[in-house]
């Protein structure tokens, strides 16, 4: 059996290249431009803080994979509040909105919506993503063994 290892800032890179637009060391002329792009303290911060919500003993093979969506999440939720900066505010998930004539609405399902640790998951695609390929691993049927009690 082979112990899980956490990913590194380059394993995290090769697994999400085409969705991030990463730093090279060209492409920051201008501290100003910081905001354009993924640097590596941004991979490191993400990763360490996935860390604290993550059980890897839990997916087996799968760990590496789903510890990914975990991270991305991770990270995009914390991009969204360092753009803000002190005007950062918590929002849940919109389940409906309507502009004029026009309106659209979602319907965020019970098992979300009314667990408070699921729910901070389902505000951006990749926390989806982690919880559709957790969840498999963390719900399903249980089972006991009844002993059987005696006294004197």
């Amino acid at each position: 059996m082979s112990t899980w290892t956490t990913p590194t800032v380059a394993d995290f890179k090769a697994y999400f290249a085409r969705d991030f637009n990463f730093a090279t060391t060209g492409d920051l002329p201008q501290q100003a431009d910081i905001d354009h792009y993924i640097v590596d303290a941004d991979i490191t911060r993400a990763i360490n803080e996935a860390l604290i919500n993550f059980n890897e003993g839990l997916f087996g093979a799968n760990s590496a994979m789903v510890f990914m969506y975990l991270v991305a999440y991770q990270l995009v939720v914390n991009l969204q509040n360092s753009s803000k900066g002190i005007s950062s505010q918590a929002k849940f998930p919109i389940s409906s909105n309507s502009v004029g004539g026009v309106s659209v609405s979602y319907q965020i399902p019970d098992r979300y919506s009314k667990d408070a640790f699921l729910q901070q998951y389902t505000k951006n695609g990749y926390g989806m993503k982690y919880l559709e390929l957790s969840l498999p691993y963390i719900v399903g049927n249980m089972s006991t063994a009844q002993a059987e009690t005696s006294y004197r």
